[in-house]
């Protein structure tokens, strides 16, 4: 990994804390040991000090990404995240834009919006489709 460009930037939302930290494992094992870290949870469950601490972490590119809450979406400006994910649609459509809110906050900037919801959720699209 040394001189390897470092990924975009990102963010992944979970409606549960456990979820966020389960992935956050997940995504680490698949990683080398040396950048494992560069990859946390962030909570409401942490200290304010804490949270300061990874904020100014991932606005400095010195972690790479998040698994969290929308606790995230409380106070903090991180302004150029690419990739904001949502990990099931359990959540109002005003909490996803919020979430979806946090990418390319630079002006000039893309970025990119992920939902992963359950499909049960698009059975009425299908009923549709068949009509």
């Amino acid at each position: 990994m040394t001189g390897d460009p470092a990924p975009p930037k990102f963010l992944v939302f979970f409606d549960d804390i456990q979820d966020a930290i389960t992935a956050m494992k997940t995504l680490q094992k698949h990683l080398p040991h040396e950048v494992c870290h560069k990859i946390k949870w962030f909570n409401l469950d942490m200290t304010t000090t804490y949270k300061e601490a990874e904020v100014t972490h991932l606005h400095s590119g010195d972690i790479w990404g998040l698994c969290t809450t929308e606790s995230f979406g409380v106070g903090m400006d991180v302004p150029d995240i690419a990739i904001v994910v949502q990990w099931r649609a359990t959540s109002g459509l005003s909490t996803l834009w919020q979430c979806w809110g946090h990418a390319a906050r630079v002006h000039g900037e893309s970025g990119m919006a992920i939902l992963f919801a359950e499909k049960d959720l698009f059975n009425n699209v299908k009923e549709e489709r068949r009509m």
